[in-house]
């Protein structure tokens, strides 16, 4: 969660008009700020005793911008003191109100209470209060802020909204800003849908800007060209003077971007064919767009068990960024060597989870496909999960990751069976569901009654609420349906992409109905030109090759954003593979989309569109 630093802006009529901006803390003041801190301290002390010797909505307002300079001077516990010495809310005049409400609002997000926050603003806030009030602005705009940084963007919008085209043009505050970061948490078809609901020019102006520069994110050139097109057809709009921070420094990226990068990849194996196959395909198509593109050297890393001499030939030939290596080894060789010469974009990942300057680790994780199967399961209401999955010296991690994932959630795991090539699919479900000790105690019942002649059937665990299952289309064509014969029909069946092969087998794929997975978008969303082209003119792959041929398109389109990243100046990228985001530690993370097994299909879900029922 960011928390929130304050700067007060001028007064208007009595109120202090606000800004917020992130910040990791609030520090406390410097020796050198103490000669700024002290006329501060002096000025609150006098508003505090004139607050005193005062009665009614003077006193009130007195108090109120103590409290205002209490807050910008790094004082919310004091604040806090002072607040609660207001009596009588409702008695007051309703800017002073309102006033009230923003400051005890402020005050709980000094103290990283932002659900408590949004409480206070949201049922404190009058309906029919005049939409002009300054006070009223005020309060929206920070309701806005707050529900960006609770990842709520169509909430902050419908905030900002109501304040575009009333905010006093002499007041500059964080707004623009503001309304960009919550149209960049929305997906471009959403954007969309926004656009043709919204009457205000303003804000219809922002989601345009927002919705084509979404749908370029695949070629900076293409971006800037179509921001230059939205210029010229919103001349008038505030973003045409005063565009967001990061389309600013979008030109400064283009011109700073590399102009030779090396690919570093065992080309002699299947794994590195696909990838080179999906950055050529993403490096043609840059070259239809602008003939500005990189110069591309290759190196087959395929027989290499130390990376210094390739990567040293790589920079030594003028690569300033090298996409590679593949090998996790290689890759951890890279990391040990500290600060590199040029920024680098290795296509694994290492255990270690230091940083070294220049170095970023992309990959297909497992761990980015388990924490999207997990969040669906538990935002479903789910709690006590089973796992079922391959008994395989490579898949421990990925269990281990399982359940240490999900008891992070707060869940419990109470059931763990695994499987393998020769394994009996009917014996793994009933020892899955404890079925066995069902019979056994029938067993013993029937021992000691008269009559041998009673009908039983076994009965499953009712502990289990959801299952989390990892195996292949084959695997899960005979898995699914033995899950249903023992009466565990009702259970939803959370998967990897490894369930999927990307074909739509209708027929084979009916037996993997109900299951819900993740997957990339190349794989569920692919129609795309450049899906269209790649299966025309390539060999056709399935299943995991496919999925590398995206890691290989997105590897391309990171070639000139990769600074942006490293510099904060963008929160997401639409890729191939997921959603594309970098964590602290200089790892890109992916986030899927997610689909349900329905009449063979892998069709678009959403837990809203789901047949589960919590």
């Amino acid at each position: 969660m960011r928390l929130i630093k304050t700067k007060t802006l001028p007064y208007f009529g009595g109120f202090a008009l606000v800004f917020l901006v992130g910040c990791a803390t609030t520090p406390y003041p410097s020796e050198d700020m103490q000669s700024q801190i002290e006329p501060t301290t002096a000025l609150i002390d006098d508003l505090l005793r004139k607050a005193e010797l005062s009665s009614g909505n003077l006193a009130v307002d007195l108090r109120l911008e103590a409290i205002t300079e209490l807050l910008e001077a790094g004082f919310p516990k004091r604040a806090e003191a002072e607040i609660k010495k207001i009596e009588d809310p409702e008695g007051l005049l309703d800017d002073s109100r309102l006033r009230l409400t923003f400051l005890k609002a402020k005050i709980a997000v000094a103290g990283s209470q932002t659900d408590i926050a949004l409480e206070i603003l949201t049922d404190s806030l009058p309906e029919n209060m005049d939409t002009e009030s300054l006070a009223r602005l005020e309060i929206l705009l920070l309701l806005g802020q707050l529900y960006v940084t609770e990842n709520k963007p169509e909430l902050a919008i419908e905030q900002f909204a109501q304040i575009t085209e009333l905010w006093p043009s002499n007041v500059i505050t964080t707004l623009y800003e503001d309304i960009w970061s919550a149209l960049s948490l929305i997906n471009e078809n959403r954007l969309s849908e926004i656009a043709r609901d919204t009457a205000s020019y303003e804000l219809r102006g922002w989601i345009e800007l927002a919705r084509i520069s979404k749908s370029n994110q695949n070629s900076i050139r293409s971006q800037l060209d179509s921001i230059t097109q939205w210029r010229r057809i919103w001349a008038q709009h505030s973003a045409a003077t005063r565009p967001p921070r990061t389309l600013i420094k979008l030109q400064e990226t283009w011109n700073d971007r590399p102009k030779h990068i090396a690919l570093i990849l065992p080309l002699r194996q299947p794994a590195g064919n696909a990838i080179q196959e999906g950055f050529l395909s993403a490096y043609y198509q840059e070259l239809n767009i602008s003939r500005q593109v990189p110069l591309i050297s290759v190196y087959d890393s395929t027989e290499i068990d130390e990376i210094d001499k390739v990567y040293n030939q790589a920079v030594g030939h003028g690569a300033d960024l090298v996409v590679g290596p593949l090998n996790k080894n290689l890759v951890k060789q890279l990391q040990e060597i500290g600060k590199l010469p040029v920024t680098t974009l290795a296509l694994n990942y290492t255990d270690k989870k230091t940083v070294s300057e220049n170095f970023f680790q992309f990959g297909l994780a497992p761990e980015d496909e388990i924490a999207e199967i997990i969040n669906l399961a538990w935002e479903a209401g789910h709690r006590n999960a089973a796992i079922l999955m391959p008994d395989e010296l490579d898949y421990k991690k990925i269990e281990r990751f399982f359940l240490e994932s999900w008891a992070d959630k707060g869940g419990q795991v109470v059931s763990v069976e695994n499987f393998n090539r020769s394994s009996d699919y009917s014996k793994v479900v009933r020892n899955l569901f404890a079925i066995g000790s069902s019979e056994s105690r029938a067993e013993k019942l029937l021992d000691l009654l008269p009559r041998r002649d009673m009908e039983f059937t076994p009965r499953r665990r009712n502990d289990i609420d959801c299952i989390f299952l990892l195996a292949n289309p084959r695997q899960g064509r005979q898995i699914n349906p033995t899950l249903a014969f023992y009466f565990a029909d009702d259970i939803p069946v959370y998967s990897m992409p490894s369930i999927y092969d990307g074909e739509d087998n209708q027929v084979e794929n009916r037996d993997l109905n109900g299951i819900v997975f993740a997957d990339s978008p190349w794989i569920l969303s692919p129609k795309s030109e450049l899906n269209n082209s790649i299966e025309e003119n390539l060999r056709k792959k399935r299943g995991p090759l496919k999925r590398l041929r995206a890691l290989g398109i997105d590897s391309f389109r990171l070639y000139a954003r990769l600074n942006q990243f490293y510099d904060g100046d963008t929160v997401s990228i639409q890729g191939a593979t997921g959603l594309l985001t970098v964590s602290e530690n200089q790892i890109i993370t992916r986030e899927l989309e997610t689909a349900e097994f329905i009449d063979g299909i892998a069709t678009p879900y959403s837990l809203e569109s789901s047949n589960i029922i919590p």
